[in-house]
């Protein structure tokens, strides 16, 4: 390819993020299931996501002998469906028009109702048929800290490009968590439009919370720290504007928003692709007011931070480091093995059984990823879920599925936690 047209391809990819930032609309995008069955197809794949070749929205990690989902505009279909042949890379179109797959799934989420329907003491019920907006989050841990004050603490530890607040709550039985307990660390929504993870974690900070003399053995040798939505711009633009927006929502340049949150930890960080790409890792490592706000977080726990996890959708995947080569964590068995356990706790509550290994090997290598920095600060076991969701019809959960894969996701957290208080904290 020459320069101009390699220039004339940035250019008009970065029209095109422009495009869906300031509509937010897809009727002119398309959907496809791709299947690559060999490693040299994946590699082909895994060029798209790095924004080369063709400008597509991966939905779903690709990985051999397993079907992913990619968006592309209607205009370059044909393009698509040629360079799949071309290189014999198994593929169906799925939807001719994405918007109407987003506008089923948001009036599904509408007909489920909202959160905030009063009980007698004129507190908000809960309500896990339908996937909660900032507010409704914010207001309920708001809540929480009040209500079970000996048990829960709010903080906000960070602002976000447009000032919104990033929140934090601790959950310890002795009210403070003084790091004398092993700590597990969880973060949710670093990705903006992968809701199912948020609403997991909410999930299980409302059992933890609000049923907590069911886990009293389990919360009585562990804290937690958790944050549900490291990513609060991305969140609310992907209620009000964009469903599928992924970064968070800085400025990059002129026409492109957004940096991958997940790409922009300073360990291993590295520049990836530009800045109208979905995995854009910012101009410098820790760019990123959320990222400064995760790592400062993570800076005051970390003596006592025994279990790290982060949250996303989709993909039915346990992945433990490292993650931005083909290296293997030293204590690689002991993660497998652990990983293995709280896979089996979901297959035992009904769910699928998740794949588990190292990031690399059965995903793809990531530099700047939230799993191993953590890694990198000591903490013995840290894992990325990709949890399960999406399906054809959409790019995430179903709201009437929601309730039933939080609830089974739980059995696999818990595992994670109950692990964690195992373990011994030095000082």
């Amino acid at each position: 390819m020459s320069e101009a047209m390699k220039r004339l391809t940035f250019v008009t990819g970065c029209l095109l993020a422009l495009a869906f930032a300031k509509a937010g609309s897809y009727h002119e995008f398309e959907l496809y299931n791709v299947r690559p069955e060999t490693a040299e197809q994946l590699s082909v794949l895994l060029k798209w996501r790095n924004g080369q070749e063709i400008e597509v929205d991966f939905w779903d990690a690709p990985k051999v002998g397993r079907s992913a989902r990619i968006m592309v505009t209607r205009e370059d279909h044909k393009r698509v469906e040629e360079f799949l042949e071309q290189h014999d890379i198994e593929y169906d179109l799925v939807a001719e028009d994405v918007q109407e797959l987003l506008n089923r799934e948001q009036r599904r989420n509408v007909e489920h109702g909202r959160r905030l329907r009063r009980d007698s003491n004129s507190r908000a019920t809960v309500n896990f048929e339908h996937f909660w907006t900032l507010d409704e989050i914010y207001e309920y841990l708001d809540e929480l800290a009040v209500a079970y004050n000996g048990l829960v603490r709010v903080s906000e530890i960070g602002r976000t490009h447009e000032d919104r607040p990033i929140k934090a709550i601790t959950i310890s039985t002795m009210g403070a968590v003084d790091q004398t307990r092993p700590i597990v660390f969880m973060d949710g929504g670093i990705h903006a439009r992968e809701w199912a993870g948020v609403m997991s974690v909410m999930y299980m900070i409302h059992e933890f919370v609000e049923h907590s003399d069911q886990y009293a053995e389990q919360l009585s040798n562990t804290d937690y720290v958790i944050v549900p939505v490291a990513n609060p711009d991305g969140y609310v633009y992907t209620h009000e504007q964009n469903r599928l927006w992924r970064k968070n929502r800085s400025p990059g340049n002129v026409l492109c928003y957004g940096v991958d949150l997940n790409r922009n930890f300073p360990f291993q960080w590295d520049r990836t692709t530009s800045e109208c790409t979905n995995n854009f890792a910012g101009h410098a490592a820790s760019s990123e007011n959320e990222t400064k706000a995760l790592i400062g977080l993570m800076d005051q726990y970390k003596a006592a931070i025994r279990m790290y996890l982060a949250v996303h959708t989709y993909g039915e995947m346990i992945l433990w480091p490292w993650g931005y080569d083909f290296l293997h964590a030293p204590n690689e068995d002991d993660l497998q093995r652990l990983g293995e356990r709280a896979r089996d706790a979901l297959v035992a509550a009904g769910g699928p059984e998740y794949e588990v290994g190292n990031s690399a090997d059965i995903l793809y290598t990531a530099s700047g990823a939230t799993d191993d920095y953590a890694y990198s600060l000591g903490v013995p076991y840290s894992y990325t879920l990709e949890l399960t969701g999406g399906g054809s019809q959409g790019f995430d959960l179903p709201a009437a599925e929601l309730a039933r894969v939080t609830s089974q996701t739980f059995e696999l957290l818990k595992v994670f936690g109950q692990h964690a208080g195992t373990l011994s904290v030095t000082s």
